[in-house]
């Protein structure tokens, strides 16, 4: 694959908002598609791949518009889900960082002001 070929294959793979298992037979297929292109035409462009395949949007349009409203609605939630529990997890994590950071400011400080680290002597 040429790097139109891959540019072409990346965008088609970024526009699925979500990826079950007919989704991946897609872009495998649209994989197997574009290698026998490039096959055929070592040197295929973006575009020429656009006219031969479609546009990677017009492709999703295409899936979406004949496949199951159940099986959607299903991977939809699940990603929705999935989403939630990573952006859940993210800030659980971000808020003990947090706290850890604060509890450390303040023993150093505590620490920084309980050992002496000069002393005056005056002499007479």
């Amino acid at each position: 694959m040429n790097k139109d070929s891959k540019r072409y294959y990346k965008d088609i793979k970024s526009v699925f908002p979500s990826r079950g298992q007919q989704e991946k037979r897609l872009i495998r297929d649209c994989k197997m598609r574009i290698i026998e292109l490039g096959k055929l035409k070592p040197d295929i462009t973006y575009d020429e791949l656009q006219q031969h395949l479609g546009i990677p949007t017009d492709i999703v349009i295409q899936y979406y518009e004949g496949a199951d409203i159940e099986y959607i609605m299903r991977n939809i939630r699940t990603t929705r889900m999935i989403r939630f529990c990573i952006y859940c997890i993210l800030i659980f994590i971000l808020a003990g960082f947090s706290i850890s950071a604060g509890i450390n400011i303040r023993l150093y400080q505590e620490i920084h002001q309980g050992v002496i680290t000069h002393e005056k002597t005056i002499i007479k």
